[in-house]
């Protein structure tokens, strides 16, 4: 059976390869909707006593024969469903899949805020459709971090109990691994590692800049970014050695990025600034309270980071700031490679997961082909092998007016995911970057 369905499917080209498999996952959507439906249903009259079951997660078992985590998750989903409709119509829909929903009735399960859920249900359902389901996650995470400061800080307090670290060489490397640790701890150590890559990376540039000129692509780099992390670890062991015992030395510069309406309820509520009277509640995507790399930090822990001089508090609003270096060079460098990577957390390509970290700083204007400008509005990350693929299949990215950034192939068809509404604004046309929302966020006085 399966081999002559295997034999059906050879006739399909490479697009039709995608669509039956976009098709699929539109049917299994609403397939899941009409599931959570009859879970429903089957609870409500008892359907499971008919075979003498004693609960509807052993009759699913006896049925469907699925595992205890599938019965929970469907148990919760199916709860969250019935409680509002607008998900399961937006599942019926095929707007957002199995994953989105789950994530949301997971969210709604929480015993502290979950209640609240319905007040930003239909935001939260427009980041499901239209954000990447990590982006959608932290969305999600950020405001339960928000909504629940005392959980959020229980399991920071729990993180820190548990924190752990091993070293071990193998096969004549280093095998280095750590887990847990309070949030401003891990944010401290990562923004150390940045500054020891920054380094390394501009070494990379001068490099590169002797050999090809300074208008060479950034593949002629002589290492890459994986290699210069390594070598930028490795210089660190080696900087703390050489530092006398007890000696001082600098102070990690972490930046921690706080929307403008939770800084000012901070210090109202720390009485160091008047309560304003006409503070108002923002959008939930515009709430921000987390590390560069998109981990929500508890506000008042934010609170007591920022009074230490080693945080940088990026203060977030709702105008856009543009880093203008024109085009004097072709390679993001310094603060303007900082900040584009402050931006997003991970490669700007659809359904690619490598940390921004990790990746190179790509134009969305193309630098030679469109005159694109050296600028933070005009960046963002793209890891080593999407940065060559954008080139070989000839996309382009292009800012939408609400903010976000869409790829687009060279038939001008934009890449989005089954069930995601194409935007209204037209690729060709050049979009407005005032109050650039989405660059707005990270940025505010990253030169300050």
């Amino acid at each position: 059976m399966f081999a002559t369905l295997v034999d059906e499917i050879q006739s399909l080209d490479d697009d039709g390869v995608t669509a039956r498999l976009r098709e699929l996952e539109l049917e299994r959507r609403r397939g899941d909707a009409e599931t959570l439906a009859l879970i429903t249903l089957a609870t409500s009259r008892g359907v499971h006593r008919s075979d003498g079951h004693l609960s509807v997660a052993g009759w699913l078992r006896a049925n469907l024969n699925w595992s205890g985590a599938q019965v929970a998750a469907a148990k919760k989903a199916a709860r969250l469903v019935d409680s509002h409709e607008s998900v399961g119509d937006a599942l019926v829909d095929g707007h957002i899949g199995a994953s989105q929903v789950g994530e949301l009735a997971r969210s709604a399960r929480n015993p502290r805020c979950g209640s609240e859920i319905g007040e930003v249900l239909d935001l939260l359902l427009d980041h499901a459709e239209q954000l990447p389901y990590d982006d959608f996650r932290r969305v999600v995470r950020r405001w339960e971090s928000l909504a629940d400061e005392d959980g959020a800080a229980l399991d920071a307090d729990a993180s820190e109990t548990n924190r752990t670290v091993s070293a071990h060489e193998v096969d004549g490397g280093l095998d280095l691994r750590a887990s847990g640790g309070s949030v401003m701890a891990t944010a401290e150590m990562l923004g150390i590692l940045e500054r020891f890559v920054e380094a390394e990376f501009r070494d990379d540039v001068e490099a590169r800049t002797e050999l090809h000129g300074a208008d060479a692509p950034a593949s002629l780099l002589p290492r890459t970014d994986a290699q210069r992390r390594f070598d930028a670890l490795h210089a660190i062991f080696v900087r703390a050695a050489s530092t006398p015992a007890g000696g001082r030395a600098p102070d990690p510069v972490v930046n921690l990025l706080v929307d403008q309406h939770t800084h000012e309820v901070l210090l109202a509520r720390h009485r160091l600034i008047p309560f304003p009277d006409d503070i108002s509640e923002p959008d939930l995507d515009r709430l921000r309270c987390e590390t560069d790399s998109g981990i929500p930090v508890p506000p008042e822990v934010a609170f007591q980071a920022m009074t230490q001089g080693y945080v940088r508090r990026v203060v977030v609003d709702d105008d856009g700031v543009v880093l203008d270096m024109g085009r004097k060079r072709r390679l993001f460098t310094g603060a303007a490679r900082t900040a584009v990577k402050l931006m997003e957390t991970h490669c700007g390509h659809p359904g690619c997961t490598v940390s921004s970290r990790h990746a190179d700083v790509d134009h969305i204007d193309e630098w030679d082909r469109d005159d694109g400008r050296t600028d933070v509005d005009n960046g963002r990350p793209r890891c080593n092998g999407h940065n060559r693929e954008k080139t070989r299949l000839g996309l382009t990215d292009k800012r939408t007016r609400g903010g976000r950034i869409i790829t687009y192939r060279r038939d001008r068809s934009a890449m989005l995911p089954v069930g995601c509404r194409a935007p209204d604004d037209d690729p060709d046309e050049d979009q407005p970057t005032d109050g650039l929302a989405m660059l707005a966020r990270a940025l505010r006085p990253l030169l300050s």
